[in-house]
């Protein structure tokens, strides 16, 4: 469990993606993000198959890695890909900062609510993993229809919510 939660931490320094969207132009915002994106994923391809890398690697974060990403690209990789992807096809910033924080905070609520407080199980998840993702989600949502430069309907952003707690 110790560890599931310190990965779990480990996941909301993907909060700076919207941060930082938020702060810097968009262009700015597009081309750090593809950098670091590229970069990342190249890291982590290096670590897949240089040997002395991979030991590394395992050495220093092994123990917030899956099993399976002891063989495969980590999640990071996936979520950074996801946002880049998504920074491009998005075109309202507003929708961007709230999918994007949906994903971080509502997986991380979920996983840490689901993990102390769930019994009930709903499809191989927590009802109370699912509730408080909802709830964090919700909130973001509010949080961000009220952002000066960025602002989403709250209406909009609740269903929002409503999707990313299904897909999660």
């Amino acid at each position: 469990m110790n560890t599931e939660i310190s990965r779990k931490l480990v996941h909301l320094i993907a909060l700076l993606i919207p941060i930082l969207y938020y702060i810097l132009p968009k262009d700015v915002s597009r081309l750090t993000l593809a950098i670091f994106t590229v970069g990342f994923i190249l890291i982590d391809y290096i670590r897949l198959h240089i040997g002395s890398v991979r030991k590394l690697f395992i050495l220093l974060f092994g123990q917030l890695l899956r099993r399976k990403e002891l063989y495969t690209l980590t999640g990071g990789s996936y979520l950074l890909l996801a946002a880049l992807v998504a920074i491009f096809i998005i075109p309202d910033r507003g929708v961007f900062i709230a999918a994007i924080s949906f994903l971080v905070i509502g997986d991380t609520v979920a996983a840490l609510f689901g993990l102390r407080f769930g019994r009930t199980k709903l499809f191989r998840k927590t009802v109370a993993g699912t509730l408080a993702c909802l709830a964090s989600c919700i909130i973001i949502a509010y949080i961000v229809s009220l952002l000066p430069n960025a602002r989403l309907p709250f209406g909009i952003g609740i269903l929002g919510a409503v999707i990313a707690t299904i897909v999660e």
